[in-house]
C-alpha cells in the first residue's frame, strides 16, 4: 500500500509487490496493491517546493518532526487522512498490510487502536536519515535497511524484536542480466542515438525534477572531448523545456558533434535508459542511487534534500558507490575529469557497488520468507 504521488515510496510499494505477485501462485498467500490518496493539505505542495528548488531547506522536516505543536498538527492531519485509508481496508479486508508510506502506516495504526483486525509492517524508506515519524507505534513490524535504521529505531521507543532489517527494495527486473551486458548496452547508445564510443552520462533521476540544472548546463559548453549527456527531468515541465531551450542554443554556438544531448521528462524504462550510459550525475535519493547500484552504475551526487537525505551521501562515500560533487566548481571539474578517462572513473568503485547490490537483492526474498512465517 502507497500514495498516489511519483515518490520512492510508490517505488518500493511497486517493487514489493511485484516480487510478491510473480510468486504467488502456489503459494500460501494472496498479494494485491493499493494506491490510496493521502490527505495531507498543504504538506506535499511544501514538500515539492523543497525538493526542486530548496532541497538544502529539506532539514527543517526534522526539526518540525522534534516540535511539539508541529506534532499536534501532523496528529490532526493523520486523523483527517484515516477514513479514505479506512476505506480500503474495509473493502479489501487484508491479513496483513505492508505500508510504503509512513503517513498511511500512521493512520492504519490508528485504525488498528480503533480494532481494526489487520497485522501492520511498515516500511521506513530512509537507509540511513530517519525521525521520529518514520517509525509507527502499533506497527508489528518496521522494515529498514539495515542496523542504521535498527538503532536508529530502537532510539525512537520501537520495541526490541519488532524490526526486520532487509536490505533496500528495488525492483526485481533491474537485476536482469541483460542490463550489465556489453551487447545490450551497445544495442541501448544505438536507439538513444549514440552511435560511437563515446563515454554517455545520464543526469537527474529525481521523479520530480530539482534545481541541479543550474549546476550541470553551463559546464557542457567547456567540454572539448566527446561525451553524450541523458538528461531526466522527471514530470517536471519547467525544467524539461529549459534543457529543450539549451539545447537549441548550444547547437547556435557549437555546431560540431562533440556533445550530444537527449531531453527525456518522465522515463519508465529506467532501467534500460541506465544500462545504456556509463556514468550517473544525480539527485541522491535512496531508490534512485539503489536503482543504479542494481545496474551496476556508479553515482555522481549533484543534489541532495538537506535532513531528510543527508544520510544518503554519507552513505554513498562510506559505501563507496561513488562520488559527492553538490559544488558547481567540483562537479565542472570532476566531469572535465571523467570525459578524459572514462573508464578510469567507471571501473573505480565496480566490486563495491557489485556487492552492495548482490546483497539488496536479497531484499525481497527476506519479506516473502518472514510472510511465509520461514
Amino acid at each position: 500500500m502507497t500514495d498516489t504521488l511519483p515518490w520512492g515510496h510508490r517505488s518500493i510499494a511497486k517493487a514489493i509487490f511485484g516480487y510478491l505477485k510473480k510468486r504467488e501462485r502456489g503459494s500460501e498467500y494472496r498479494v494485491d496493491y493499493a494506491e490510496v490518496k493521502a490527505e495531507t493539505g498543504m504538506a506535499n505542495d511544501f514538500y515539492t517546493f523543497l525538493y526542486r528548488f530548496s532541497p538544502k531547506l529539506g532539514g527543517l522536516t526534522g526539526i518540525l518532526a522534534a516540535n511539539g505543536a508541529m506534532r499536534e498538527a501532523f496528529e490532526q492531519l493523520v486523523k483527517l487522512n484515516t477514513p479514505g485509508v479506512k476505506k480500503m481496508v474495509e473493502w479489501m479486508k487484508p491479513d496483513l498490510i505492508i505500508s510504503c508510506y509512513f503517513f498511511h502506516s500512521h493512520s492504519l495504526a490508528r485504525l488498528k487502536e480503533e480494532g481494526a483486525k489487520f497485522e501492520l509492517w511498515t516500511v521506513v524508506a530512509d537507509p540511513w536519515t530517519t525521525n521520529r515519524m518514520s517509525f509507527v507505534p502499533g506497527a508489528n513490524w518496521h522494515l529498514v535497511y539495515d542496523e542504521v535504521g535498527e538503532k536508529q529505531a530502537y532510539r525512537y521507543g520501537v520495541k526490541k524484536g519488532k524490526v526486520l532489517k532487509t536490505g533496500w527494495w528495488v525492483r526485481e527486473e533491474l537485476y536482469e542480466k541483460k542490463f550489465r551486458i556489453s551487447n545490450f548496452k551497445f544495442q541501448m547508445r544505438r536507439k538513444m542515438g549514440f552511435g560511437d564510443d563515446r563515454p554517455v552520462i545520464f543526469i537527474g533521476g529525481g521523479s520530480l525534477g530539482g534545481n541541479f540544472l543550474a549546476k550541470v548546463l553551463p559546464m557542457l559548453m567547456l567540454a572539448k572531448k566527446k561525451v553524450g549527456v541523458v538528461f531526466n527531468t522527471g514530470n517536471d515541465k519547467l525544467a524539461f523545456n529549459l534543457v529543450e531551450e539549451y539545447i537549441k542554443l548550444f547547437k547556435r554556438i557549437k555546431r560540431d558533434d562533440t556533445v550530444i544531448i537527449k531531453n527525456y521528462g518522465w522515463i519508465d524504462n529506467m532501467g534500460e535508459v541506465l544500462a545504456g550510459c556509463d556514468m550517473v550525475f544525480g539527485k541522491a535519493g535512496p531508490n534512485f542511487l539503489f536503482d543504479c547500484v542494481a545496474v551496476g552504475k556508479p553515482m555522481v551526487a549533484i543534489t541532495h534534500i538537506g535532513g531528510q537525505e543527508d544520510g544518503n551521501i554519507e552513505l554513498i562515500r562510506k559505501k563507496k558507490l561513488g562520488w559527492v560533487r553538490e559544488k558547481s566548481r567540483k562537479l565542472t571539474d570532476f566531469f572535465l575529469s571523467y570525459i578524459e578517462e572514462p573508464e578510469k572513473y567507471n571501473r573505480k568503485f565496480a566490486g563495491e557497488i557489485k556487492r552492495e547490490g548482490e546483497r539488496n537483492r536479497k531484499s525481497l526474498e527476506k519479506i516473502r520468507q518472514k510472510i511465509l512465517g520461514k
